[in-house]
């Protein structure tokens, strides 16, 4: 039986790796990670709970359309909010989806039934232990795996330039009362605020707060006691509740300021090497989701 190595338990890797499973590929996914799905985060402090990176998902696709109605019906999934999509207006309310109990519940139900090692960061490839390999990291990550292997790295990943963002998780001494649980302040430091308690990701009040990519960019190597400070005090005016315990983490590789749009890629070396992931088709969950599903097409291809 043909064996894939994929580097990667966010929704591109774990994608590619159910493809292939259901073709009878032998595979195993390894993250560097503590647990499955990337910023698809459910963090836990004390009773309360925060998704602290990806707060939803929007489906534009009939392919990604399938895979979440799966999971709504399995009870992993559920629609969080409807709004208008900032991006492209012209295509009205849209419905976002998060996971039951937290956004960590959808790639935990994506792995399911899967090989998965995490805690185990990947800087070497072997290529006598497999027949493939799919790279799934932020393109920074995938060009350190491929140079540090003798591999060349593409001049399109090279060009792949992220934000970054700042996340804050605060508990709370009574309910934040955001409007329809969440709200996009129009100007400062702050991007986005999420009510985990209205999402029914926490048993008690609890705040996520993501900071913008220019305030970002300017504080993210600096002391986190000194930015969190700022993006709780930016975050007061607009939620109820005072702030009894709060908990910061840095998103190095938010958002890919470009995308490529070919799905996945191959790469010269002794075996198939495919690289995935959002940049190569669309800075979203669902591009993620193509970017998998390519790069299990492509596996198939170069192993018939």
């Amino acid at each position: 039986m043909p064996s894939t190595l994929i580097v990667g338990a966010g929704m591109a890797g774990l994608t590619a790796a159910r493809a292939l499973a259901a073709e009878g590929i032998d595979v195993l996914v390894v993250d560097k990670g503590r647990a499955v799905g990337g910023r698809m985060a459910t963090r836990r402090i004390g009773d309360a709970a925060f998704d602290h990176g990806a707060q939803h998902v929007s489906v534009r696709t009939d392919a990604f359309a399938d895979e979440m109605q799966r999971l709504v019906d399995d009870g992993v999934t559920r629609v969080w909010l409807r709004t208008p999509s900032v991006a492209h207006p012209e295509r009205g309310v849209e419905a976002r989806y998060a996971g039951v109990g937290g956004m960590r519940r959808i790639p935990e139900a994506l792995a399911a039934g899967l090989a998965v090692k995490t805690g185990t960061p990947v800087d070497r490839l072997e290529f006598a232990a497999t027949d493939a390999i799919v790279l799934t990291p932020p393109a920074p990550q995938t060009m350190g795996i491929l140079a540090a292997n003798g591999l060349a790295v593409p001049d399109e990943l090279v060009a792949i330039e992220y934000d970054a963002t700042l996340a804050v998780m605060a508990t709370l001494d009574e309910p934040a009362d955001l409007p329809d649980g969440h709200v996009a302040p129009a100007s400062g430091p702050v991007a986005w605020m999420a009510d985990n308690q209205h999402k029914g990701v926490s048993a008690v009040p609890s705040l996520t707060i993501h900071s913008t990519a220019e305030f970002a960019a300017a504080h993210i190597d600096r002391d986190p006691e000194a930015w969190t400070k700022a993006l709780l005090e930016a975050a007061r005016p607009h939620h109820a509740g005072g702030v009894t315990d709060a908990v910061s983490h840095r998103w190095r590789f938010s958002q890919p300021h470009s995308t490529l749009g070919c799905g996945a890629m191959t790469v010269g070396a002794p075996i198939p090497v495919v690289l995935a992931g959002e940049v190569f088709a669309g800075a979203r969950v669902e591009g993620a989701h193509i970017s998998g599903l390519a790069a299990a097409e492509m596996v198939l291809d170069l192993l018939s």
